[in-house]
């Protein structure tokens, strides 16, 4: 997307050779050399001035390195270590999951090490409204960038027409789910419906499995913003569980059925009635589940994630 809109990006990979391979991408990849950083500044960084750039060897990328004329994105996770990789090297923080901010940090008092107050640090672009309130908060004088992760209607699109479904991630709070199900089948409440649980299966499978069946739970703890409850809404499930937080933005109880986390029996009897509904009535929900899939469809759409980044970049370079 950046580099069809005039910035020259690339994605960077440590294992060389890797591209992700869970979704149809054609992203310019470049892959980092950490063993020479490593043995480059192991042994010059005894003699290189306190502030000198450290450039970040890389191999199949435009440039043979990051330099201070580049922007480095990285991640949340690898928390306050971010300081000290390519220092003089100006970087944005791409924050996913607020949850995930302090990882790597310790309890004492006087450490205050973070690429957040860091001078190389511009800001960060986050995907959600949880994930900017828990910045604003943390870190207030950090300039964030909001951006909106679009659904593909190519792939996640509304299926009225379902089958007596019931779809989830089997590696999302599989305790939860455990002991959701199993109420639920010892009270024979599940009554003709099909459980479906995933793990492992490609984009294509999932956005399959969320367009013929008729409920999905969600089960995700702390998310970032919950892209999965997104793509079933979007294929008109009637989506039921946690929001996880990042989701509380889009899991409204007006086309949705959001349950506190941790909350087993309101959870099992929410599904539970929702099901003798749609046996009463088989067009009970339809008004929900469409409302649904327009508002992620109109808010979470390609083009305002387009237009987002762009804005944001355009700011950032300029």
């Amino acid at each position: 997307m950046l580099n069809a809109n005039g910035f020259s990006a690339y994605v960077l990979h440590h294992k060389n050779g890797f591209r992700c391979d869970w979704f149809v991408n054609e992203t310019r990849i470049a892959y980092l050399k950490p063993e020479l950083y490593r043995r480059i500044y192991n042994k010059a960084g005894k003699i290189l001035h306190p502030e000198a750039v450290r450039k970040i060897p890389l191999s199949q990328g435009k440039q043979s390195f990051i330099d201070e004329n580049d922007i480095l994105v990285m991640p949340e996770f690898y928390g306050p270590d971010i300081v000290h990789f390519g220092q003089g090297i100006k970087k944005i923080i791409l924050n996913q999951n607020g949850f995930m901010t302090f990882q790597g940090y310790s309890f004492v008092k006087d450490r205050l090490i973070t690429p957040y107050t860091d001078k190389d640090t511009l800001g960060a672009l986050v995907n959600s409204e949880h994930c900017a309130d828990y910045l604003k908060y943390a870190f207030p004088e950090t300039q964030l960038y909001r951006f909106y992760l679009s659904i593909d209607p190519a792939l996640f699109s509304y299926q009225e027409k379902k089958k007596k479904q019931i779809c989830f991630s089997q590696v999302k709070n599989s305790a939860d789910a455990m002991q959701i199900i199993n109420i639920l089948k010892f009270r024979n409440a599940l009554a003709d419906f099909e459980l479906v649980p995933f793990v492992n299966i490609s984009e294509h499978q999932v956005a399959e499995l969320m367009k013929e069946s008729l409920i999905f739970i969600s089960l995700g703890n702390r998310e970032g913003f919950g892209l999965p409850p997104a793509e079933a809404m979007a294929c008109g499930c009637i989506t039921i569980g946690y929001h996880g937080w990042g989701g509380e933005e889009f899991f409204k109880s007006e086309h949705s059925f959001p349950i506190n986390d941790g909350d087993i029996i309101h959870f099992a009897d929410t599904i539970e009635k929702v099901i003798q509904a749609y046996n009463n009535d088989n067009s009970f929900f339809l008004k929900e589940r469409k409302q649904a899939a327009d508002f992620i469809s109109k808010v979470y759409s390609l083009e305002n994630e387009k237009q987002a980044l762009i804005s944001a970049w355009k700011t950032i370079i300029h």
